[in-house]
């Protein structure tokens, strides 16, 4: 076995494989440089799968090739290894210690982009969805406010708090509720929900869409590769620096909350992006610690991405996350979770 053979194609094969490399590691980068100073680290995030599978396969050929350099690649892809929980987790949650919500301050928390449910027969499903999995607090985007307004209103046995595109709706009475402004086509509102003895802040977001379409990657001849790679990458890039702004903004309420947090929604971004990393600064990420399954939420392009988030401060304990991919109602899944708050947080009189 040696280090590397050294002929053309053996050399030319172990550059791509470095480049590969690099851009896996840049993805990491995102956790300390803005979009606004360079927005491309975010494209790295963006096909961080492609590349980790890219780097797992050209690992292996070394390894069939008896090439010692596939040692520190090998060592490279068990440290990659680690942020992969943030897409996939092969075992089930603490499904064990969660039989009886009751019991130990746990509570069932959904987060759902329900693309609007134009027609009344999806919303009366969708309720009824709701309604089923028993869900105490669940949070909304992409809604029509008047869906909460109209004669048959939408969970109206339910506390509600909902602002534009965004919206809270919960078992627990809200006791304080407010819209969050944001720039451009972001939306998020708070709503300060009274359970028991305890007040949880809870913050539905829906962060600037990137304003893409399909027809976009549709290619039929080689000359349109270029200028559509060109359209993406600068929505995109643009995306990311107008998250930035909005993020700044909601950081806010997050570090500000005087209670427990529970932050949900559709963050339009993936792990390890910038919006991920800000976003979670001094929170969990819920599905990380106890998902179950796959963590892909949008499909809708034939490149699953997650991009929809339930985060906590450390008040809670998370004991089961998962999408449900029985709902139908919009090109997103609802994520789901059951959470457990560490300590009672007196209310104030």
């Amino acid at each position: 076995m040696r280090f590397i053979k050294h002929n053309k194609i053996t050399c030319i094969y172990f550059f791509i494989h470095c480049i590969i490399v690099s851009l896996l590691c840049s993805a990491y980068l995102n956790e300390f440089v803005s979009p606004k100073s360079f927005p491309y680290f975010g494209l790295a995030a963006l096909v961080f799968p492609v590349l980790f599978i890219l780097h797992s396969l050209c690992t292996f050929i070394w390894m069939i090739k008896k090439e010692m350099v596939f040692i520190p690649f090998l060592l490279l892809t068990i440290l990659l290894l680690f942020p992969v929980k943030k897409y996939i987790h092969f075992g089930g949650g603490k499904t064990s210690q969660i039989q009886d919500l009751k019991l130990d301050n746990k509570f069932k928390v959904l987060t759902y982009n329900i693309r609007y449910a134009n027609g009344s027969k999806d919303l009366r499903a969708l309720e009824d969805f709701i309604i089923k999995q028993d869900v105490d607090i669940a949070f909304f985007q992409e809604i029509y406010t008047r869906q909460w307004r109209s004669k048959e209103t939408f969970l109206a046995d339910r506390y509600n708090a909902v602002f534009d595109l965004v919206g809270i709706s919960s078992k627990y009475p809200i006791i304080n509720k407010q819209k969050i402004i944001l720039p451009d086509n972001g939306y998020a509102c708070l709503a300060d929900i009274q359970k028991g003895q305890n007040i949880i802040r809870c913050i539905s977001i829906y962060l600037e869409p990137m304003f893409l379409n399909k027809s976009i990657f549709k290619i039929k001849k080689v000359d349109e590769a270029k200028d559509k790679t060109k359209i993406v990458t600068e929505k995109l890039t643009v995306g990311f620096k107008k998250h930035e702004v909005q993020i700044d903004l909601l950081s806010k309420y997050i570090k500000d909350s005087p209670y427990p947090v529970i932050v949900c929604g559709d963050f339009n971004s993936v792990p390890l992006s910038f919006e991920y990393f800000a976003l979670k600064e001094n929170l969990v990420d819920v599905f990380e610690i106890s998902g179950r399954g796959l963590g892909m939420t949008f499909y809708d392009y034939f490149y699953p991405i997650r991009i929809d988030y339930i985060f906590t401060s450390k008040d809670f304990i998370p004991q089961d996350s998962f999408v449900n991919k029985e709902a139908a109602f919009s090109d997103h899944y609802p994520v789901s979770a059951v959470l457990q708050l560490k300590k009672i947080n007196l209310s104030s009189e």
